[in-house]
C-alpha cells in the first residue's frame, strides 16, 4: 500500500435503508500522498485559475468534451452536484494549488466505480502526478468506501494519458472497444478500458504497451 495518510476513520456500510431518518452525509476524501493532497472538492475551491484550466482545450480534447463554457458561478454549481457517496469529485493539490481532478462514479450496488482524471495546471503534465497519487487514491475506495473494482476507460487518441498504464501493476487492461464513440474530430474513436482491483494485482501475462 502506498505511503498515505488518511484524516478519518472507516466508512461502515450497513443493509440498505428504505425509510427512517435521513442518512448522514458521507465523510469528505481527504488523502495526503507524496507530497500531494487529494481532496473533496467544495464550491469555494473555484478560482480564475480554476475555470480557465477547466474549459481549456487540451483539458476537452482528453476527457473528449465540447465545449463547456464554464463560468465560476456554474462550475460551483457543478461541484455541488457530487455527493460523496454515488459520485466524487477529487482534486489534486500541491502546496495549496489546485492542479488537476480524479472524478469517480459509483455504482453501489456492485460496488464498482468508473474513474475519469485530468491534469490541468501548466507545467505540471510531465510530472507524474497520476504515478504518485493513484495507489492511494484506489487503495482508499477499496478499504474506505467498499469498492471491489475500478474501471477506467481511455480514448485510443489518449497518448498522454495510455502512457500511465504501460506497465502498471495496479490497472490491467480489460478490453478495446471499436468505434466506441464520436471523438472531437468528427470520427469514430477506439476505447481502451483498464481495471483494477480490491483484490490482487494484474494476472499474470496481462499488460499493456502502447
Amino acid at each position: 500500500m502506498a505511503e498515505v495518510r488518511w484524516t478519518f476513520p472507516p466508512v461502515t456500510l450497513g443493509p440498505p435503508r428504505t425509510a427512517g431518518p435521513a442518512i448522514a452525509p458521507p465523510a469528505p476524501v481527504q488523502i495526503e500522498t507524496h507530497g500531494f493532497v487529494l481532496r473533496s472538492l467544495v464550491p469555494g475551491d473555484v478560482t480564475a485559475r480554476f475555470v480557465q484550466w477547466i474549459n481549456a482545450p487540451a483539458m476537452r480534447a482528453g476527457l473528449n468534451l465540447p465545449p463547456l463554457g464554464l463560468d465560476a458561478a456554474q462550475l460551483q454549481r457543478f461541484i455541488g452536484t457530487f455527493d460523496g457517496r454515488h459520485n466524487h469529485l477529487i482534486g489534486i493539490f500541491e502546496k495549496g494549488l489546485l492542479i488537476g481532478f480524479y472524478t469517480i462514479d459509483v455504482n453501489l450496488t456492485h460496488k464498482v466505480g468508473a474513474i475519469t482524471a485530468g491534469i490541468g495546471e501548466i507545467g505540471y503534465e510531465r510530472r507524474r502526478v497520476y504515478w504518485y497519487t493513484i495507489d492511494a487514491l484506489l487503495d482508499h475506495f477499496f478499504v474506505y468506501r467498499d469498492l471491489d473494482k475500478i474501471v477506467a476507460r481511455v480514448l485510443a487518441s489518449n497518448r498522454a494519458m495510455l502512457f500511465n498504464f504501460v506497465d502498471n501493476s495496479r490497472f490491467f487492461f480489460e478490453a478495446k472497444l471499436r468505434q466506441e464513440c464520436i471523438g472531437q474530430d468528427g470520427e469514430r474513436q477506439d476505447v481502451l478500458v483498464f481495471a483494477a482491483f480490491r483484490e490482487g494485482e494484474r494476472p499474470k501475462g496481462t499488460s499493456f504497451a502502447t
